[in-house]
């Protein structure tokens, strides 16, 4: 016993939150990077939805088939970013629910 204190003393003093004298989110990265996408992952997500729907109406409204092509070969990788920032998202919110940081 008389090991284990000094090493307690030294966690309580080091790390508020092991003795519940902080919130423990206050000293979490993963909530101040949640945080932090809480913001930024909106705006991402709607500046892939405005890039998909701006390529589409490119394919569809343009004769020249060099612009064609090149919208097509757009729209592609446009919705593969658009489902893997959809997914980061949706993963992200499974994550910090489950852990209780958001």
């Amino acid at each position: 016993m008389k090991k284990l204190f000094p090493l307690v003393a030294i966690a309580g003093v080091a790390f508020p939150a092991v003795t519940f004298a902080t919130d423990a989110d206050a000293f979490s990265i993963l909530g101040t990077i949640a945080t932090f996408l809480s913001y930024v992952t909106p705006g991402l997500v709607t500046i892939a939805v405005i890039f998909f729907i701006w390529t589409v109406i490119k394919y569809t409204m343009t004769k020249d088939e060099a612009q064609k092509k090149k919208a097509k070969d757009n729209i592609v990788p446009a919705l593969i970013g658009l489902f893997i920032m959809v997914a980061f998202w949706g993963i992200l919110t499974v994550v910090s629910n489950t852990f209780g940081v958001g």
